[in-house]
């Protein structure tokens, strides 16, 4: 059976890792790799023995690629991925944030929708193992109805890249509900464009209720979803399900953990170091995330963490800052003004290698594979 075709955009710190995740599945074969910086493209291309372009519009031209991973600077993302579709490749997997602005998302989904290409954004927690069974238990009714979500410990200091992360399970516990409206603040300036962490309330259009916290406490940094008959938590390291024994809807002294549905050990697994071809491993998420497009592009449908999630994400955040520009009022979704943005870091908006200095990032990038 023939293999589908990957291209590599980026070749630096988190491509590398993107490459080595698709390398490991057998569905696939990564072919090129192109990269406008001339040691990145050199060492992954002495590494990996794929054909090297400087530039990926000559990739795309000569190479057949069917799955495209731009795994770029946010600044690069809606450029790139519109001309990947444009290309006609098959799907794409960028890096978070999906965009800056609303308007620059909604031409990337409407760019992969209109050639039906699978399109995903994002090394996400939600395709990870100990998520996806969590999410098909509660799914199922096994606990009868979600009451509410609470996102504990934050969004960290970013709500458009880390904190995309946790808006995505926050919308898959709910049953991917449409957002009805949101209200909140933000850590520092709400006037500010700039990315920066953020609380508040999200309610549902299912009625699920959504709390978001601000800081992290003695439940630390996970989720906690209450339903009618049962309880599931998670604390970025573990995650159990519990059922009300009794009956009476949870309370914590009638709750009893159900074992054998979630993967035993931590969510993130142990850590791996190196493989027998040298590589390190790639992490847990990166691997869990190129898995679920290859398969959504196999089986059909959009994979967990789709583009459409990325924009509904981002929409998220940019509703609980507009609450709070406007007086912490509830703020109605979907936003009307699609010019509105979050500017991410600077070392997520542009090349890391010039932000944190070229030894610096090489020691990274040369540290995924012993040579």
């Amino acid at each position: 059976m023939a293999k589908y075709r990957v291209g590599l955009i980026g070749a630096g710190r988190k491509g590398t890792q993107h490459a080595r995740a698709y390398m490991m599945d057998e569905r696939v074969e990564v072919v090129a790799v192109a990269d406008a910086d001339p040691e990145n493209l050199a060492l992954f291309q002495k590494r990996s023995g794929v054909a090297a372009y400087a530039d990926y519009h000559e990739m795309l031209a000569k190479e057949a690629i069917e799955i495209a991973a731009p795994i770029l600077p946010v600044s690069a993302n809606p450029e790139v991925v519109v001309a990947c579709a444009e290309a006609g490749v098959k799907a794409i997997l960028c890096e978070k944030p999906i965009a800056v602005s609303l308007a620059e998302v909604d031409r990337m989904v409407a760019g992969c929708n209109d050639r039906r290409i699978v399109f995903a954004a994002g090394d996400l927690d939600v395709n990870l193992p100990v998520y996806r069974k969590a999410l098909d238990f509660i799914g199922a009714g096994e606990l009868g109805a979600v009451k509410s979500i609470s996102l504990l410990g934050g969004t960290g200091t970013e709500m458009s890249g880390g904190g995309c992360q946790r808006f995505t399970l926050m919308r898959h516990f709910a049953g991917c509900a449409e957002v009805a409206w949101m209200m909140g603040w933000v850590a520092d300036d709400p006037l500010s464009d700039h990315d920066q962490g953020g609380a508040g309330y999200a309610r549902f259009a299912n009625g699920i209720e959504a709390f978001i916290y601000r800081e992290q406490d003695a439940r630390g940094r996970g989720y906690e979803v209450v339903c009618e008959g049962g309880v599931f938590r998670s604390d970025d390291n573990l995650a159990g399900l519990y059922r009300c024994v009794e009956g009476d809807g949870p309370s914590w002294d009638k709750l009893q953990k159900i074992e054998g549905v979630l993967p035993e050990g931590r969510i993130y697994g142990e850590p791996r170091g190196y493989d027998e071809e040298g590589w390190k491993w790639p992490g847990d998420r990166n691997v869990a995330s190129c898995k679920a497009l290859i398969d959504a592009l196999e089986q059909g449908g959009d994979p967990p963490g789709s583009g459409e999630n990325g924009r509904k994400v981002l929409e998220m955040a940019i509703a609980l800052r507009e609450s709070h520009r406007q007086g912490c009022v509830p703020v109605a979704l979907p936003l009307v003004d699609r010019s509105l943005r979050i500017i991410p870091s600077l070392s997520r908006m542009y090349n890391k290698k010039p932000i944190f200095g070229r030894e610096k990032y090489m020691d990274q990038v040369l540290a995924h594979k012993k040579d």
